[in-house]
């Protein structure tokens, strides 16, 4: 290992507190995959920190290295707090097909039904799947600048006109996610925040995921870096909760990621909502837009995750067909999601067939291509995956 990757540590976790650290397809030690590819991306991305979650079968491997802080030396470790950015989006998802399965929202609803001060406008035509899905015609990625509070969000909203036919192209965005966090919490008579917090992380154990990070747990929350190697963290603002605003641990997502899996004991209902998180909607491309989460049929080159988690995706219109009825959620598939603040970076894979899902969390921001890379190369190193 290289001189600079400071504070390496691994921590196993399973139902019993337990799980080995050897791989069953491959029969390699987990840490002889992840070392030196997690090495490699560091010191070619100049990331100061990164944890890492194996989740499987067995139970749950947590691989920290490097420091949550450069300037202070702070090692990362199984408490250190990441900025996850747009993985926020998943739990929002998840919140949404909550509401769905009790019965208190109706994704195929025009939005307008959950919030009167929009009847008039788009989103009387504009539903939640619409949202989930990006399939909004065009809302735009960022909070305009004007946009300062509710009142001001709305009359934006109200003004605002698809540039493009609804349902038909895919542009992603915070505002739609972060609209589908307001829509749901109306439709369940409460504020985003206590509710998600109550409905869905609090039942999946997601006990060190914050949206504002407690005085108390501060010193547990890494320090970002900048594209220029300066210190930086998110700063609040308009539809942050909803869209992009959680600071969490990797072991926390990956109780997420193991409720995807079937590999957590999970109230019936919320069990049902996180698989509906996963029904396939539209095609774009290879790639298949669930709510909010992206899936690709196995066996998949990593040119195409490249090109489906690229820039090109998130910043342009695509085209997308919608899949009627909806595709059931697949065994058969790589599932994942990019998240990013200034600072910080972030990338969840699940292979449902296999049960084995990836978490990497990292303080800066470094490009996706180079996430998908290191993802492809530790779960192939794995044998959790056939390369085509």
């Amino acid at each position: 290992m290289k001189g600079w990757l400071l504070g390496v540590s691994l921590t196993l976790l399973g139902a019993s507190g337990v799980a080995q650290a050897q791989d069953e397809a491959s029969n390699k030690p987990v840490r002889e995959v992840l070392d030196p590819i997690v090495a490699s991306l560091m010191e070619a991305q100049q990331i100061p920190g990164m944890a890492i979650a194996l989740v499987g079968p067995k139970g749950t491997t947590i691989a920290d290295y490097g420091v949550a802080d450069r300037k202070a030396g702070t090692p990362v470790d199984d408490d250190t707090l990441f900025e996850i950015g747009s993985l926020s989006k998943t739990l929002t998802a998840t919140l949404a097909s909550l509401a769905a399965v009790e019965g208190e929202l109706d994704l195929e609803a025009p939005v307008s039904r959950y919030l009167p001060e929009l009847e008039g406008s788009a989103f009387g035509r504009i539903d939640a799947l619409n949202l989930g899905t990006h399939t909004t015609g065009g809302l735009p990625l960022f909070v305009p600048d004007e946009v300062t509070d509710r009142a001001s969000l709305m009359a934006w909203f109200r003004q605002w006109q698809p540039p493009e036919t609804v349902g038909e192209v895919r542009t992603y965005s915070n505002l739609g996610i972060g609209l589908l966090g307001v829509t749901t919490a109306a439709s369940l008579d409460g504020e985003f925040v206590p509710t998600m917090r109550t409905k869905v992380l609090a039942p999946l154990g997601m006990r060190n995921t914050w949206y504002d990070v407690p005085e108390a747990r501060m010193t547990h929350y890494a320090m970002g870096e900048d594209k220029n190697g300066q210190p930086t963290r998110v700063s609040p603002g308009v539809l942050d909760d909803e869209a992009y605003g959680l600071k969490t641990t990797a072991a926390d997502l990956a109780r997420l990621v193991r409720a995807n899996l079937h590999l957590a004991d999970v109230d019936a209902k919320l069990q049902q909502a996180i698989d509906a998180t996963r029904q396939g909607h539209y095609r774009v491309g290879d790639m298949t837009q669930a709510l909010i989460w992206e899936q690709y049929p196995l066996p998949v080159a990593l040119d195409t995750l490249r090109a489906g988690n690229g820039y090109d995706m998130i910043l342009e219109p695509n085209a997308a067909e919608a899949i009627v009825p909806p595709q059931a959620p697949r065994d058969d598939v790589w599932v994942n999601k990019t998240g990013s603040t200034n600072g910080f970076g972030g990338y969840i894979v699940m292979l449902p067939g296999e049960q084995t899902g990836l978490v990497m969390l990292a303080n800066k921001n470094y490009p996706n291509d180079a996430r998908v890379e290191a993802a492809y190369r530790i779960l192939s190193g794995l044998g959790a995956i056939d390369t085509p």
